[in-house]
């Protein structure tokens, strides 16, 4: 069984890790807005994780003596779902950094 299914607890504590910043941000500076956003944080953990969990097979890959270039589709199938990943993420955090810090009207 653990050949079918990867082990996804690196991939969800370092997901975790990674959004648990932005979320104690998020407690600390709410002030006027009691609601705390429970769909914003799954998502940003959510792709985190799903980021990590596609980038670590390279690493351990590569850690294990392969060479980067052996697999070149798998390769560059990867590189474009982190990219997509990367993105997604990156764009919801810069687009929720006000809401972040505190800033009045943020939305």
């Amino acid at each position: 069984m653990s050949i079918c299914l990867p082990n996804l607890r690196t991939p969800a504590l370092l997901g975790f890790f990674t959004t648990l910043p932005f979320a104690i941000f998020e407690v600390v500076n709410q002030k006027a807005n009691p609601g705390f956003p429970f769909n914003l944080f799954g998502v940003l953990w959510l792709s985190s994780a799903l980021f990590f969990a596609t980038l670590l097979p390279i690493v351990h890959y590569l850690r294990a003596g392969g060479k980067l270039l052996d697999h070149p589709f798998s390769l560059l199938t990867r590189l474009i779902v982190l990219f997509m990943l990367g993105s997604m993420w990156a764009g919801i955090i810069s687009d929720q950094m006000p809401c972040f810090l505190g800033i009045p009207n943020c939305d």
